[in-house]
């Protein structure tokens, strides 16, 4: 064989030798790259520690990257005025350098591996950082959801695909399978407003609309003390490349129940310039007529047949009472006093109550029952009033039994729960109609023929300035159950 030949040979393998390193390293980062979790940090490090074994002369060759303000490279990495450099290109701009160096001088052959891997770096980095970029920017926006103060759930195929935890607590835990239209929980007069606004995103006739409803949470009663007002937007949206519903609640029932109450305080207000001036006119003619009956009666007492006079001046004077008895409750409600703050316990003024009440009402055949739970803590509140609030809540009770036959009775309870007070004053009676319940409190509404409709707005009254609620439900016996609900208020407040 000639020289030449055998060179050629030689050659010939040493360029086959070379080809098969390129490839494993080649290889090995692909596979490097691939791996799962891996970082951008690992994925660098882990190359420049395939460049020295893929090399020609292993011995002699160390290799580095520098990427903006990071350093990579082998333990054996050493300067030298022999090396190869190439750009590692991010974005379309040269963010760093691949460097390979050699003890001594080297041939240009390994220059196009070294381009290759310093270009497959720039699209991996280009790659990762796209990738933590987006789990950032998806991290954000669920720290964002999954706290928001509004709850979300989406709805897609009458499927919920997802829903956050204020939505959660808005709802209880709904079944993936929820239909909007079948929860039973939406209250009877909102139903059909419900229905109809949403059948106009189902239909796509609009694809957003802000509607409010008052529902029930799951596994809540037809309570009005769990009963609550959420505002809600409907959006149709693509979730995951399908159509889909979204829905944005917030919870508003204390809102609600605050404009509610202005409402009721602006009419007493009103009331109360009204009724002030109508009592100041009554008040000063009716001192007169007293006055002039104690007189008459002085007359008459000396005559020898006053009798049928006398009587006449007991119901002129029946009448008068009854008059002034009526202006005094209407003064007593334009003009409010603030509750005078005690640290006591609520069984002290319903025992009270009870006691005052048991004589009359065993005389109308009524029955009293009391279940009042033990050691209930002390909290700040005012005895006379709520005594006040009691004995008008049994009276009126008593009031609604007067023309009954059979079982009458009178339930009061107290109890704590989430730590509030609550006092219930139910009965055995008719009840108060559905269409009745929100109107009642209001001032000087009655169904009854002798009565001023003051009683029940100053039960109301006097539990709204105590920061509490007083609602009317339907009782086990048969009648009203009316409900009052305090905050357990530890330490005095500031009036």
């Amino acid at each position: 064989m000639s020289l030449k030949k055998t060179m050629h040979k030689s050659n010939s393998g040493n360029s086959i030798r070379k080809r098969a390193k390129e490839l494993d390293c080649l290889y090995a980062f692909s596979s490097l790259v691939v791996k799962n979790n891996i970082t951008v940090n690992e994925i660098l490090q882990g190359t420049i520690d395939l460049i020295p074994p893929s090399s020609r002369y292993p011995e002699i060759t160390s290799a580095r990257i520098i990427l903006e303000d990071q350093i990579y490279k082998t333990k054996n990495f050493k300067e030298s005025i022999w090396k190869q450099t190439s750009d590692i290109v991010v974005y379309g701009k040269s963010r760093g350098t691949f460097e390979v160096c050699y003890k001594e001088s080297f041939l240009n052959e390994e220059k196009e591996l070294i381009n290759v891997i310093a270009e497959r770096l720039g699209r991996i980095i280009e790659r990762k950082k796209t990738e933590e970029a987006l789990r950032e920017s998806e991290k954000r926006f669920r720290d964002l959801v999954e706290n928001s103060l509004t709850g979300i759930f989406i709805l897609q195929d009458s499927e919920i695909v997802y829903n956050n935890p204020e939505q959660k607590r808005h709802f209880s835990r709904l079944s993936r399978s929820f239909k909007l239209m079948d929860f039973k929980g939406i209250h009877p007069d909102d139903v059909e407003m419900v229905k109809q606004n949403y059948q106009k995103i189902v239909s796509g006739e609009v694809r957003t609309l802000d509607i409010s409803f008052r529902f029930y949470p799951l596994g809540k009663s037809d309570n009005k003390l769990d009963r609550k007002w959420v505002c809600c937007r409907i959006s149709l949206i693509e979730y995951l490349g399908k159509e889909a519903i979204l829905f944005n609640m917030m919870d508003v029932t204390r809102s609600k129940e605050m404009e509610r109450l202005l409402k009721i305080k602006d009419k007493m207000t009103s009331l109360g310039r009204v009724t002030a001036g109508i009592a100041h006119e009554i008040r000063n003619p009716l001192s007169g007529i007293n006055i002039y009956l104690n007189t008459l009666e002085k007359i008459y007492d000396k005559t020898d047949s006053p009798e049928k006079v006398k009587t006449i001046i007991e119901q002129l004077k029946s009448a008068s009472n009854k008059i002034e008895s009526v202006i005094k409750r209407v003064m007593d409600f334009s003009k409010p006093s603030e509750p005078r703050l005690l640290l006591s316990e609520i069984n002290h003024p319903v025992e009270e109550a009870i006691n005052l009440s048991s004589a009359t009402f065993q005389k109308s055949d009524i029955k009293i029952e009391k279940t009042l739970s033990k050691n209930l803590p002390q909290f700040y509140f005012d005895p006379h009033f709520i005594e006040q609030a009691i004995l008008n809540l049994m009276t009126n009770a008593a009031e609604a039994m007067k023309n009954m036959d059979g079982n009458k009775k009178i339930i009061i309870q107290t109890y704590i729960e989430d730590n509030r007070i609550f006092i219930s004053v139910a009965d055995s009676g008719p009840g108060v109609p559905s269409s009745l319940k929100d109107r009642i409190f209001d001032p000087f509404f009655t169904t009854k023929n002798d009565s001023s409709g003051i009683g029940l707005s100053i039960c109301h009254r006097i539990i709204t300035d105590h920061g509490g609620s007083l609602g009317v439900f339907d009782s086990k016996w048969g009648g009203a159950e009316f409900k009052i609900e305090l905050p357990l208020e530890r330490r005095k407040k500031q009036r």
